[in-house]
C-alpha cells in the first residue's frame, strides 16, 4: 500500500476538514457556549482548530493520518486525533458546556481509520487484478 492517499481518501479528509471548520464558526456564534466560561470554550475551539490544521495538512500533502509510513503525520496522527477529541469531549462533559454538542469532532475520530481500511481494500483489489492479468498473459504465451 502506498504511503499516499488516493483522491477519494483526500476528498474524505477535505470533507472532515470542512466540517471541523464549520464547527469552529458554529461555536463562535453560540452565545450560551461562551457564557459558560470563555477559557473552557476557548480550549475546545483551540482543539478543534488543531484538528482542522492536522486534517488540512493531510489533505494537501495527501498523507494518511493513520497508517504505516515514515512520515511524521502518519506516525502521530492517529493518537493525536484520538487524544485531542477525548480531551475536547472531557472539557465539554466536565465543564459547564451542557448545551453544546460536538457533532463533527466525534466522527472525525473514525474518519482516518475508515479511510485507511477502504484504501487497503482498494489496493488489495488492484494487486489481485494485476496478478490475474499477469497469469492470463502467461497462459496466452
Amino acid at each position: 500500500m502506498p504511503n499516499r492517499l488516493t483522491r477519494p481518501g483526500a476528498f474524505a479528509y477535505a470533507v472532515v476538514t470542512l466540517l471541523l471548520a464549520y464547527e469552529i464558526v458554529w461555536m463562535s456564534r453560540l452565545d450560551g457556549f461562551w457564557t459558560a466560561g470563555p477559557i473552557r470554550a476557548g480550549v475546545v475551539v483551540a482543539i478543534v482548530g488543531v484538528l482542522v490544521v492536522l486534517f488540512a495538512a493531510a489533505t494537501v500533502t495527501r498523507t494518511p493520518v493513520v497508517g504505516p509510513g515514515d512520515r511524521l503525520l502518519s506516525r502521530i496522527g492517529g493518537p493525536t486525533v484520538i487524544g485531542l477529541t477525548l480531551v475536547a469531549l472531557l472539557v465539554v462533559a466536565f465543564g459547564e458546556l451542557d448545551n453544546f454538542v460536538m457533532w463533527p469532532t466525534a466522527p472525525a475520530l473514525f474518519a482516518p481509520f475508515t479511510v485507511r481500511r477502504l484504501e487497503q481494500a482498494y489496493f488489495e483489489g488492484v494487486d489481485e487484478r494485476r496478478q490475474e492479468a499477469a497469469a492470463a498473459r502467461a497462459e496466452q504465451q
